[in-house]
């Protein structure tokens, strides 16, 4: 996931979620300094006190502007008392079942990731995770969590555009990306290693004929626009608007308003779509690392992040919470938040790609992603 670049009892957290009862643990382990090991705990109660002496999370891949979480962080700590650390803010999902296997056992290993749909199965087959299965699991629908707690999905987007509107037009499709207008000025990363570029395939897939379970003509898509010269590379989309590198970027629609503030210093006039033509969401998972180092302040993160005040802050961004349809129910969501996720008929066309589907797809990428694209243009 190439990203844009958190005392006593959880208070008001745990308030909530204490009340709705744990609905499973597996207590695995995890070393804060080597050669010791640290239990989850057997109840939420249990969790919270051990939490305490932890002291903090450790996260990989979060950075603040990613999906709200720079407010997020804030909540977390203020509910907990506990510091929120986070180590590469812009690793991709490759680099955070990376950095498991690497630092596994020791203290400065992430508790907590953030990773891609097409990441989850591999994270299991590798024994990278521990299952959790956090007190809201009844609420999660079955697409959006592992039936044994492995992980559990906090949130989803939808694949958008975002174009500097003083040097290009907003395009309505994903063919109008074949304008000559967009010629080198389109900045695309490598799915082979991020899970929103994997989804922007998926989207042009999509737009192009074929289906979550045949992402081939969003391949050929891309292989087109980079023998044209439409392609541009850098760190991040962002960067390469804010340089004037690229005039186009495709990110989820929750990762923009997190970066009005920085294309406004730049002169950037960043418009945002969703086409209607290539509509793809697809979620990321929140698991507990194997051997945590701290796996209660862990427990704890994926607990705020499923709460009712979690998902409003992820809300706020544009993010369609995991538990939407039972926050909605309640009329959990302030009225002016939901105004900020994606419009209803964008939303109802959202179908997830199965863990096979993702498989065949990231196999599919992994062979002919280096000839067919990256072979036409330099990544």
């Amino acid at each position: 996931m190439p990203h844009i670049n958190r005392g006593s009892a959880m208070r008001a957290l745990g308030a909530g979620v204490l009340a709705l009862g744990l609905v499973g643990l597996v207590g695995c382990s995890g070393s804060a300094e080597a050669g010791e090991t640290a239990d989850l705990g057997s109840s939420l109660e249990e969790i919270t006190e051990l939490a305490e002496a932890e002291g903090k999370v450790h996260l990989i891949a979060y950075p603040e502007e990613w999906a709200n979480y720079a407010e997020s962080f804030d909540i977390f700590t203020e509910n907990t008392g506990l510091e929120v650390e986070v180590s590469s803010p812009g690793a991709s999902s490759a680099e955070e079942l990376e950095a498991v296997r690497n630092l596994r056992g020791q203290a400065t290993q992430p508790d907590i990731l953030d990773i891609g749909a097409t990441f989850t199965q591999q994270a299991i087959d590798e024994e990278l995770v521990t299952p959790y299965k956090p007190s809201t699991f009844d609420e999660i629908p079955d697409n959006l969590k592992d039936p044994d707690g492995n992980w559990t999905a906090a949130y989803y987007g939808v694949m958008s555009i975002g174009v500097d509107a003083k040097k290009v037009d907003v395009p309505e499709s994903w063919e109008d990306l074949k304008d000559p207008q967009y010629k080198g000025k389109i900045y695309m990363g490598d799915p082979r290693s991020g899970a929103s570029q994997l989804a922007a395939v998926f989207a042009a897939s999509l737009a192009n004929g074929g289906s979550v379970s045949d992402i081939g003509p969003g391949i050929d898509f891309f292989a087109e626009l980079a023998e044209g010269g439409y392609l541009v590379f850098g760190e991040t989309g962002s960067q390469a608007l804010a340089t004037g590198e690229a005039a186009v970027m495709l990110d989820w629609n929750f990762n923009f308003p997190g970066i009005v503030d920085e294309m406004e210093m730049a002169g950037v006039d960043l418009q945002v779509a969703t086409p209607g033509d290539g509509v793809f969401g697809t979620y990321y998972a929140q698991p507990l690392t194997v051997d945590s180092p701290q796996p209660n302040a862990g427990a704890l993160w994926i607990e705020h992040l499923l709460s009712d005040e979690g998902a409003i802050a992820y809300a706020k961004s544009g993010a369609i919470p995991a538990r939407y349809t039972a926050l909605v129910e309640k009329d959990a969501i302030p009225a002016d938040v939901l105004e900020l996720l994606p419009p209803a008929e964008i939303v109802e066309q959202i179908t997830f790609p199965s863990p096979e589907e993702n498989e065949a797809a990231t196999e599919l990428i992994t062979s002919d992603w280096g000839t067919k694209v990256a072979g036409a243009a330099e990544f």
